[in-house]
């Protein structure tokens, strides 16, 4: 009625209230109410998330191999997040824009990218009998990353099957 709009959020949401420009509350599990005329509502997500993954790379060998896994992670720094994607909500708590779902592709890219080089130079026996190895390189190369600390992101597990 009027504009005057609430919103509760979980625990493991952030939420970060500006108007007119301005932030005016932030944090973890908030609920208020506000002015939706003349505010922006952004909600990041901040559990731990898992994302299945399937590549298809070649081995040294030039054999090609399939590297399926699954990859945890989750939100470290949202506000971070926030200034580089757009995690803005409708008062229906609808997101803007499809940020929120790229968010998983740029870090399905980013150790598609890693598991690349390590799987590389690999020859298709080695690659078939040392994948703990491929992982654990992968999350440690993941963990350094200047793309997911950028995000503000935190990669807690990366396991190849």
């Amino acid at each position: 009625m009027f504009g005057i709009r609430f919103i509760k959020v979980a625990p493991t949401d952030y939420v970060i209230h500006s108007k007119n420009g301005s932030v005016v509350r932030e944090g973890a599990g908030l609920a208020f109410f506000y002015y939706a005329p003349t505010s922006s509502i952004v909600v990041v997500p901040m559990g731990s998330n898992d994302l299945p993954f399937v590549f298809h790379e070649v081995t040294a060998d030039f054999q090609a191999v399939t590297v399926q896994g699954q990859m945890t992670w989750r939100v470290s720094d949202p506000k971070r997040l926030a200034s580089l994607m757009d995690f803005s909500v409708h008062p229906d708590r609808r997101y803007v824009s499809d940020d929120p779902k790229k968010l998983g592709d740029r870090l399905i890219q980013a150790a598609q990218i890693l598991t690349h080089d390590i799987i590389g130079v690999m020859t298709l026996r080695e690659a078939l009998v040392r994948s703990s190895e491929v992982s654990e390189k992968v999350l440690m190369a993941l963990r350094s990353s200047a793309t997911v600390e950028a995000l503000g992101v935190e990669v807690m597990a990366f396991s190849v099957v």
